[in-house]
């Protein structure tokens, strides 16, 4: 549950108090854990990550290439799993959207650089993202 102000404390603790008291009586353990809220990135924003991942799968399959010694097509999941190995990366989903769009940036950047040129994204995040919700990620406003 987030909490964005010290007005919001008190009545959100009592309500978690109520509900671990109710766990408590009817016998069970409760766990309680406070974290800094992180802002995650929306499903769109990880959708256009995966169409990322399809056009470099596409781009490598269309140049002929494959993977591994029994010469394996390239798709969406194959592509993330390479680009998690290359930056060293056991998940993305705990990502933050800015750490997220650095990622994709990355991703490109390094595909683009190892395809000499050959792979250039179908659509850009930005418009991908203006197409869906009529607003520029940029603003202060957008979900990402």
């Amino acid at each position: 549950m987030k909490i964005s102000t010290e007005k919001e404390l008190k009545p959100v603790f009592r309500a978690l108090y109520n509900q671990a008291s109710v766990m408590l009586s009817a016998g069970k353990e409760v766990n309680v854990e406070v974290t800094e809220f992180k802002n995650k990135r929306s499903n769109d924003a990880n959708a256009y990550y995966w169409l990322l991942n399809g056009w470099i799968a596409e781009c490598l399959n269309d140049a002929g290439c494959t993977y591994g010694e029994f010469n394996i097509p390239y798709n969406a999941e194959l592509i993330h799993e390479v680009n998690k190995t290359i930056w060293g990366l056991k998940t993305t989903t705990k990502m933050d959207i800015h750490e997220f769009c650095d990622y994709t940036t990355k991703v490109t950047q390094f595909w683009q650089e190892r395809t000499h040129g050959e792979f250039i994204p179908k659509e850009l995040p930005e418009s991908y993202l203006i197409k869906k919700y009529g607003v520029d990620i940029l603003s202060k406003n957008a979900i990402i």
